[in-house]
């Protein structure tokens, strides 16, 4: 894991405590033989904790790593991003090369597979993960909003047939709806078309 996270280059700057960084210092841990069975996966559990409490806060089920990876996909703030969401991928832009080579290591990562340090270390939380059957929630318990959006991509980038499919699903979700928590929250959403008619208005807030 933590060789694909190392390729990342567009969104490869994400802060040391997140989860997938957490999640590929623990494999490197592991490969290295720097750290004993226990502590490994004493912090693997730690992690899958995170994990299941971000689910719990966006109602994510099925397969919460994927629904984990879009949700960092989604909320990355970065150039390409932040431009993607304002104007839409450009074709043939450089910057889509840096891109899709992220985008890449992102379906390596969807398609993941755990088994090998699962059966060393003699666990099953990256299979049940896989697998969820989340409770079902009251809405006033989770971010209604969030949960859907994440949803509905994690599920089409999961089939994506390559990394075109998967760029073109990224940049028309960022195109749509924007990226960060901003962009994934409808009350923070601004209508245009109404701004619009204020300021012709000569309305001022």
């Amino acid at each position: 894991m933590y060789k694909a996270v190392s390729r990342l280059i567009m969104y490869g700057s994400m802060p040391e405590d997140e989860i997938l960084v957490q999640l590929s210092d623990i494999f490197r841990s592991f490969d290295e033989n720097s750290a004993d069975k226990a502590a490994i996966t004493c912090r693997i559990y730690e992690q899958i904790k995170r994990l299941l409490k971000l689910a719990t806060d966006y109602a994510f089920d099925k397969n919460l790593w994927h629904d984990y990876l879009t949700y960092l996909i989604i909320t990355g703030e970065n150039p390409f991003s932040i431009t993607c969401e304002k104007s839409g991928a450009r074709e043939g832009a450089s910057v889509n090369t840096f891109v899709k080579n992220d985008f890449s290591v992102f379906m390596e990562l969807f398609d993941y597979d755990f088994s090998q340090i699962e059966e060393k270390l003699s666990i099953n939380c990256f299979s049940v993960i896989s697998d969820y059957k989340a409770i079902v929630k009251p809405e006033l318990m989770y971010n209604k909003n969030v949960s859907k959006k994440v949803r509905a991509l994690s599920d089409k980038l999961s089939k994506a047939k390559d990394v075109d499919e998967f760029f073109d699903l990224v940049c028309g979700f960022y195109k749509d709806y924007g990226v960060g928590m901003f962009g994934l929250n409808k009350a923070f959403r601004i209508n245009r078309s109404v701004t619009a008619g204020y300021e012709q208005s000569g309305y001022v807030a």
